[in-house]
């Protein structure tokens, strides 16, 4: 048995056609305990589609295929079928309105809700333009249609031929003593000579206004079903207008309305893809509800760790501190901070990219290193370098000296405890006249110096002075001591 478009010859029969269509996918809808579901199939263009197996009433072919005409099927909840599509001489099928049939052969599917709708979009679809006046002006198209010829629909005054999903400038060119007014809305911008239109209908009408003409009444088309549907190993959220999947994931509407659905993955998931109808990376798709009448958004469990952070520098460094700094790392959902350790050791966590280490020891080195976490804990590989703090000031002491006689030699013996590498100068005095002087290259440590005495000094006391070189600027003068020389032999 098959389902035949309905010819309707008055506006008020049409328009009641539309509100029984519209009536049967809520009443499918709202009766949500209802063993039974409503399968809307919907040829968009010359076509016709089958279904097996047939329904309850025995309805397995719709012919249903322009304007107000659809087909509504009932099942068991549950029912798989399998929908085939053939085309009129000349044209082929396009597409189905559901990603889950990709391609133009048979679309097979299981109704588990309680209304589906299903396009079949034929190729090519008409474009129709209505004039408030037949009379009034031409039409021409960009790209050029091909004319519909006998086929012409309804009350169209012109009508072109176009692969669905074109995009149309419609320009119109008035005839004289006529004034074009406006297009009807749908065609934009409404007020110029040329609008565009999205051809995804059949037909997909458009209505100019001439004079002080009323706005051309425009045939209304069908309602259907949209679908929002979610997979993946994770979890997230998917909105758009009336929709809010978690709670309402289906929802009516009119032929041709665009759609536009954000999905929003909850912490620890990420989002990956729209079953093919928008890229991957877009979290926010808009879609024609007809030509596409089911989409899913999927979300999988991060397990993605981030990009480890590039650039990573000292940025400046004191002698009890070191500041690092690096460039913000990239994750498949986002970054939420960053670790930073001390010769292996977790030292601290930022949302920054900088970070200062403090309390650290004085001309030390280190290892420091750093890594970007996101919201799960999936952790970077980490990136190190090695920095060292600024020297400690110089400190130098005098721990021991004594004198070594040998004949008539006598040589002073000093030892000098420094911690940075530095000249020192030994001065010994007598009565602050320097007796004997030399000048060391020291290093840190323990520094074994050697200074000759004179024959010549006569024995008694002296006064040890050492003065130092300060690195920093400056000299470091330490106090002196007291060195009694003895008399040579």
């Amino acid at each position: 048995m098959s389902v035949r478009p309905l010819v309707v010859a008055a506006a008020l029969v049409g328009a009641c056609l539309a509100a029984f269509v519209i009536a049967a996918l809520a009443f499918a809808s709202d009766n949500r305990l209802s063993a039974t579901v409503t399968l809307q199939i919907a040829p968009r263009g010359l076509g016709t589609v089958s279904v097996q197996p047939a329904d309850k009433n025995a309805v397995s072919e719709c012919e249903a295929n322009q304007g107000q005409d659809s087909c509504l099927l009932t099942y068991d909840r549950g029912q798989r079928v399998t929908l085939s599509a053939s085309s009129d001489a000349g044209r082929t099928l396009a597409s189905w309105s559901t990603p889950d049939c990709p391609g133009t052969g048979d679309c097979s599917l299981s109704l588990d809700d309680d209304a589906t709708s299903i396009v079949a979009l034929f190729n090519p679809l008409r474009l129709a333009v209505i004039l408030s006046s037949p009379d009034s002006g031409v039409v021409s198209t960009d790209p050029a249609g091909t004319p519909c010829g006998d086929e012409q629909p309804g009350d169209a005054n012109q009508c072109f031929e176009f692969a669905p999903g074109t995009r149309v400038k419609v320009t119109v060119a008035s005839k004289a003593g006529h004034t074009f007014k406006g297009w009807n809305p749908g065609c934009e911008p409404t007020n110029a000579v040329t609008c565009t239109v999205t051809v995804e209908d059949e037909p997909t009408w458009v209505g100019a206004r001439f004079d002080a003409d009323d706005p051309p009444q425009l045939p209304t088309t069908i309602s259907v079903q949209f679908q929002l549907k979610r997979g993946g190993t994770g979890t997230g959220r998917v909105s758009g207008t009336d929709l809010d999947c978690g709670t309402v994931c289906s929802r009516e509407f009119g032929y041709g309305k665009s759609l536009t659905l954000t999905a929003a993955p909850d912490q620890g998931s990420a989002f990956t893809g729209w079953n093919g109808v928008c890229a991957q990376t877009q979290t926010t798709c808009t879609v024609p509800v007809g030509p596409i009448t089911s989409i899913k958004a999927s979300f999988d469990r991060d397990t993605s760790p981030p990009g480890s952070p590039a650039g990573l520098a000292i940025t400046a460094t004191t002698r009890s501190s070191i500041q690092i700094a690096w460039m913000s790392a990239t994750d498949n959902v986002a970054v939420t901070g960053y670790r930073v350790y001390l010769d292996d050791a977790a030292a601290g966590d930022t949302a920054d990219t900088k970070y200062a280490f403090a309390n650290l020891k004085c001309g030390h080195q280190y290892t420091l290193a750093v890594d970007a976490t996101d919201a799960v804990g999936n952790r970077s590989a980490r990136v190190s370098i090695a920095g060292s703090t600024q020297s400690c000031p110089l400190a130098a002491r005098v721990s021991g000296a004594r004198i070594d006689r040998r004949g008539r030699a006598r040589t002073l013996f000093v030892r000098l405890r420094v911690n940075r590498p530095t000249s020192a100068q030994l001065l010994l005095t007598r009565q602050r006249t320097i007796v004997a002087r030399r000048l060391y290259r020291v290093k840190p440590g323990t520094n074994n110096l050697r200074l000759t005495i004179s024959p010549r000094l006569k024995a008694g006391p002296y006064l040890l002075k050492v003065t130092l070189s300060n690195p920093d600027g400056g000299t470091l003068r330490l106090p002196g001591v007291g060195i009694l020389l003895p008399r040579t032999k």
